[in-house]
């Protein structure tokens, strides 16, 4: 029987998916696969027979995927599955954000009976407290995948005007965004008089600090800013600065650090995103079923270090190999000269590059020793 290694608590959900064809647990020997959530892999010592890995979640920046690319080792997430958790706490950071919940809840838990009652005190100074809704209010979605989307729906049904911007948004997921959804094709059109906006983009070179001094500035005064995505995606020194001074009337963030804590306006949330358990069954389901699909049938799907190749599988066996994209010409015109290959999908990207094939019968060890003879050649794999 095979095992899995797990670095991290998986939920045991998972068992579902590996029934009684692999064992997991935190001291597997020779296992073909790790699960992991937040455990950091980058000086971690990779086990040889590890085939590949699942992150229980969606981020990956505790995980050397370019390193573990160079290896053969194919790095799985688990994108949208914790996709309804997020939208929640999305919704909840906007309604934090518009109306004074939390100054509120800590005054009146301050409050005792004394020369007036808790309640005559209540009504006296409630007013403090006022805050606005959100219905009517103009909310923009950085981000439409699979959470930003939900979100945008969402504050659709919840009666606010919604902008989103997704300059890598194909045609056929658009189809399921709201059609009352703005899709506008700028960020400069994006924060263009809105009273919100949410995060749900990557952290790159190009959005990182996307909530700067500069881009504050051009937005509106009092406007509100959630981030439930990564924490530098926002500049907490101009972020802190803009509440101070009213231009940010909230900064929601589920990234807490230091120097955001107990500042003007500033609410802080411990990682709450994906912290149910609805969530974390989820990601546990999906990556496990991605891992399985990969060592019994060699098929990539959703994972950030190669590239997603597919095929249906017939014959005797199959033949996976992974190469580095500069070998792509040399790979499949070997792949082509294997008589006994049925049919095959090749694809690359980013640096790197997989194929998949169906084969008639076992290839002769010439075949394989051949394709790893090629230069850029990583990984020659049969699954069973």
């Amino acid at each position: 029987m095979r095992s899995f290694l797990s670095l991290n608590n998986i939920s045991p959900v998972v068992d579902t998916v590996l029934k009684d064809k692999y064992t997991m647990s935190a001291d597997a020997a020779n296992p073909v696969g790790i699960m992991l959530r937040s455990f950091k892999m980058h000086d971690y010592v990779l086990p040889e027979s590890v085939l590949c890995i699942g992150r229980a979640g969606a981020g990956v920046n505790n995980i050397p995927i370019e390193k573990y690319a160079q290896q053969g080792v194919v790095v799985f997430n688990a994108p949208g599955a914790n996709s309804n958790a997020v939208k929640e706490l999305v919704l909840t950071a906007m309604l934090l954000s518009g109306r004074k919940i939390i100054p509120a809840i800590n005054w009146v838990n301050g409050l005792k009976d004394g020369e007036k009652t808790v309640s005559e005190q209540v009504e006296k100074g409630k007013s403090a407290f006022i805050g606005n809704e959100i219905m009517g209010k103009t909310l923009a979605v950085y981000g439409l995948g699979a959470i930003g989307m939900k979100v945008a729906n969402m504050a659709i049904q919840l009666g606010m005007k919604v902008k989103g911007y997704d300059p890598y948004l194909s045609d056929e997921l658009a189809k399921h965004l709201d059609e009352n959804v703005e899709r506008v094709f700028t960020t400069d059109d994006l924060i263009k008089d809105i009273d919100f906006i949410t995060l749900h983009v990557p952290l790159t070179d190009e959005t990182k600090e996307f909530i700067n001094a500069k881009r504050l500035e051009s937005m509106k005064d009092g406007l509100n800013v959630i981030n439930c995505a990564r924490g530098e995606l926002v500049s907490n020194k101009d972020i802190i600065e803009a509440c101070k001074s009213g231009k940010v009337n909230r900064y929601v963030t589920d990234f807490s650090t230091s120097e955001l804590l107990n500042q003007e306006n500033v609410i802080c949330l411990p990682h709450l995103g994906a912290s149910t358990p609805e969530a974390e069954d989820n990601c546990a389901v999906m990556a496990g079923n991605q891992m399985i699909e990969f060592i019994e049938n060699g098929n990539i799907i959703n994972s950030v270090n190669y590239p997603n190749v597919k095929l249906e599988k017939q014959g005797a066996c199959r033949l996976v190999v992974l190469f580095a994209e500069g070998a792509k010409d040399s790979i499949e015109n070997k792949i082509k000269s294997m008589k006994k290959v049925i049919d095959y999908k090749l694809a690359a990207r980013k640096g790197f590059g997989a194929v998949v094939a169906n084969i008639s019968d076992k290839p002769c060890c010439n075949c394989l020793d051949d394709l790893k003879a090629i230069d850029g050649c990583i990984k020659v794999y049969l699954p069973e």
